[in-house]
């Protein structure tokens, strides 16, 4: 997917704000899970949440006010209860790799209990998953 960079983006220094980029690893992670069957928001009307437990990313370039990024993502690794996503975030305009990261998450309830995937979930997430070196 891609997006914009716009001022709220930004900093003082016309940069990203580090955190921005982990809202644009969110949007691309919901539309990948969007995409394998029942929407994020459905799961969440059925009591499953997908919290995240574990980031962690490298920032390579910065992003600047008016640059087209592309978020891509892609599944790791999927377990009973959790699957880890490889993401990255490139320039469009001339594919300068700004941002990699590796995020995992977990099937929770509205309390915070652990639950298992639901089975069509966890079939499609396999079913898309990838080594990190293809990735």
């Amino acid at each position: 997917m891609q997006t914009k960079v716009y001022y709220a983006d930004t900093d003082a220094g016309g940069v990203v704000y580090h955190a921005n980029y982990l809202r644009w690893l969110e949007m691309g992670r919901t539309e990948l899970l969007d995409g394998a069957g029942p929407s994020v928001a459905e799961y969440a009307r059925r009591g499953l949440i997908f919290a995240v437990v574990r980031v962690e990313i490298d920032y390579h370039f910065p992003a600047v006010l008016g640059d087209q990024v592309e978020i891509e993502t892609w599944v790791e690794r999927v377990r009973r209860v959790r699957f880890t996503m490889g993401q990255r975030v490139r320039r469009a305009a001339n594919g300068d790799q700004l941002v990699t990261a590796q995020v995992t998450l977990a099937c929770i309830s509205p309390t915070g209990k652990a639950l298992a995937l639901p089975e069509e979930l966890a079939a499609a997430l396999s079913e898309a998953c990838v080594s990190p070196a293809s990735g």
